[in-house]
């Protein structure tokens, strides 16, 4: 994943000179970084799947098990995510080590879109 993300850094650095625009540039993060993730995840499923034998029993249920877990993965990291942000703020606003958690990734990501858009 990391790998993924530093090949993505001149297009982060790209947007980040060339817009004004926080909410974009925030979200492209988001993407980036879900990009970066989601293949990431799909790389470590593929070389599960790899080792794994076929033919031995309960194969499928803990093929199921690390789908599970995959996906908690995710859901959880986002979540972990956007709780432990320290370093990245608002525009305008001061620098801030703690802040106030408001709501989730995920209620918060919605909002993100809808101000790209205009609807709020």
């Amino acid at each position: 994943m990391s790998a993924i993300l530093f090949g993505f850094a001149p297009v982060s650095l790209f947007f980040l000179l060339s817009t004004q625009s926080y909410e974009f540039f925030l979200l492209l993060n988001v993407a980036i970084m879900g990009l970066s993730g989601l293949l990431g995840i799909k790389f470590f499923y593929d070389g599960m799947q790899l080792m794994a034998e076929p033919e031995i029993p309960g194969q499928e249920t803990r093929t199921k098990l690390l789908q599970f877990w995959l996906f908690l993965y995710a859901f959880v990291g986002t979540q972990m995510a956007w709780t432990l942000r320290p370093f990245f703020g608002f525009p305008g606003e001061e620098f801030q080590i703690f802040r106030q958690i408001e709501g989730n990734f995920y209620l918060n990501l919605i909002y993100l879109i809808w101000r790209i858009f205009g609807w709020s």
